[in-house]
């Protein structure tokens, strides 16, 4: 009976066996003396969240990346659980900066506040590049690929999984509440419009939006 088990859920096992081995790679590499923490950390994350998935999807398993979300999916579930998650999202993230203390004193690095080219640099590059990993990992690799068989709880099970990384690896930061808060969010429409490329505009969007508010409002 064990044997049987162990045959038919041979790829569940496996796959779950990397995604622990990814999330381990991110939470316990120690900073090197010999090179930067922020070009450390870029780079695991890089080896982890993004090339391992694609590799072990296309080379392991040997499926297209489709099944990793990398698809144009439902447009109607895209787009429009996109706006329903932002507007969401945005709501909760107003009663946050309103009625807790979690945003006091939260502000943008200097150069990004002072400098126009700087802030869209900012906004393309880091949070398009932050968006697209945890996508590709969570929403992706995690939910859509691994844990798909729990339907609609994978959604949730994603975010319990990214919350856990970042109480683990002790990130908690004002920076880090907008990812959590969307993450599922971003799952949901992930799941539904089975595409990560929506759920990527979305999270990038959203974190645009958080950025834009966070210049704005004293």
């Amino acid at each position: 009976m064990s044997s049987n088990f162990l045959v038919r859920e041979r790829e569940f096992l496996v796959t779950g066996g990397v995604v622990i081995a990814a999330l381990l790679l991110v939470g316990l590499t120690n900073p090197s003396t010999n090179l930067n923490p922020v070009v450390q950390s870029a780079i695991v994350s890089l080896a982890a969240f993004l090339v391992l998935p694609l590799l072990y999807c296309k080379m392991i398993l040997k499926r297209p990346w489709t099944e990793l979300g990398f698809q144009r999916g439902s447009l109607f579930a895209g787009i429009g659980g996109s706006l329903i998650a932002i507007s969401a999202g945005l709501v909760f993230l107003f009663g946050l900066m309103h009625f807790t203390p979690l945003f006091e004193g939260a502000r943008l690095p200097v150069s990004v506040e002072k400098n126009f080219f700087v802030f869209l640099l900012y906004e393309v590059v880091l949070n398009g590049w932050i968006a697209l990993l945890l996508e590709v990992f969570f929403r992706g690799f995690v939910m859509l690929l691994w844990l798909r068989r729990l339907g609609f709880l994978s959604v949730f099970v994603q975010a319990a999984l990214f919350a856990g990384l970042v109480y683990e690896t002790n990130s908690f930061s004002t920076q880090m509440i907008p990812l959590l808060l969307f993450s599922p969010l971003a799952g949901l429409i992930a799941y539904q419009s089975r595409s990560i490329l929506a759920s990527w505009a979305a999270s990038w969007f959203f974190l645009f939006l958080v950025d834009a508010l966070l210049l704005i409002v004293p």
